[in-house]
């Protein structure tokens, strides 16, 4: 059956989508590396060394910060409680979704990832710092998300117009602690959950900071105007990073070394020159419906993997995680229609 739209999704598509459509796909892109890094981990020929590039998650959250920061400078109240919505709905309800389900999973057929019966006191634990023993380790992005965002509009009616001088001041002290390692030295002597928590907020502070001050010049109308010398150098800097050992490996947690940040304002603006426009217009509405559903696929794919991984595919393989992405679209994208109308979409967009 072929798919249809209407001449005004069409008009819509048109206006939005060339605008955003490159970060939407950068998203996309680094949301299946995340899944293949959880479900296939080893080395291969598919995706950019996988387990020496670790930059998804600071990636997404130069992305998120670069975005938030007119909410936060100009203190928008209802975008702010929008984004705590969309931040606090999957962060506590995925992992009670999860909860329920292995239990269930271990009452019927006696079987699920941990082969035991989860507590309501690592149900909680899990919610409070955003990792546990069980759940959805992934979470821990939401959880600095959270935090930051909370933080930040706070500081932003306290130091007014000196608030972003104020953390980058911080971010360079901040940053100095990753560095030089201090951080992980010292966090490291803690049980997993403390310095999955602290550890990692310490460590993309850095990245926040720098996505807010590439926010704060208007950077990417900069770079549009010149928009090929600058596609043409990310490139070639991206080339450099992913192929050749230009930064100094530091031990951190997830979020390690300034590399992150080169990697994540390069490929912001990499995918940001893309030339999308050229696509036709019905090209790209079916594109916006691919990349729409991000959030669902990142939180969902963490309870399906290992089932997947356990009964169907032992070993890991990269079909593997191209099923167990489509799964979690396809759920995604079910739960979206069914709560569209309601907050319950944030699970799943």
């Amino acid at each position: 059956m072929e798919m249809t739209f209407n001449k005004n999704e069409i008009v819509k598509a048109n206006e939005t989508i060339q605008r955003n459509l490159g970060i939407e796909m950068l998203r996309m892109y680094l949301c299946f590396r995340i899944v293949l890094l959880h479900y296939y981990s080893s080395n291969n020929k598919y995706i950019l060394n996988l387990k020496r590039n670790r930059f998804q998650v600071p990636c997404f959250f130069f992305i998120s910060f670069y975005f938030l920061y007119p909410t936060i400078s100009q203190r928008k109240y209802n975008k702010f409680k929008q984004r705590l919505e969309r931040l606090l709905i999957p962060y506590i309800i995925h992992p009670i979704i999860n909860w329920i389900i292995n239990n269930i999973m271990f009452l019927i057929i006696k079987f699920n990832r941990y082969g035991r019966f989860l507590t309501l006191h690592e149900l909680i634990t899990q919610i409070i710092v955003g990792r546990g023993i069980y759940g959805i380790a992934a979470l821990w992005f939401h959880f600095n998300l959270i935090l930051f965002t909370i933080f930040f509009y706070i500081s932003s009616y306290i130091l007014k117009n000196y608030f972003l001088l104020f953390f980058q001041i911080n971010a360079i002290i901040s940053y100095k602690f990753q560095y030089s390692q201090i951080n992980y030295r010292f966090f490291r002597q803690y049980t997993e959950n403390i310095w999955m928590s602290v550890g990692n907020l310490i460590e993309t502070f850095p990245i926040t900071i720098f996505a807010f001050s590439f926010s704060s010049i208007k950077a990417k109308n900069i770079i549009l105007k010149n928009h090929k010398k600058c596609l043409l150098f990310s490139f070639m800097l991206l080339y450099l990073i992913f192929n050749y050992n230009i930064f100094t490996n530091l031990r951190g947690f997830s979020s390690t070394g300034i590399q992150q940040i080169f990697i994540s304002v390069f490929l912001f603006i990499f995918f940001s020159l893309i030339p999308f426009e050229i696509l036709n217009n019905k090209v790209l509405l079916f594109i916006k419906q691919i990349t729409k559903y991000t959030q669902g696929i990142y939180c969902l794919h963490f309870l399906f993997q290992y089932y997947l991984k356990l009964k169907f595919d032992k070993e890991g393989s990269f079909t593997g995680c191209i099923l167990l992405y489509t799964i979690s679209y396809l759920i995604s994208l079910i739960g979206f229609k069914i709560f569209e109308k309601t907050k319950l979409k944030f699970l799943f967009n």
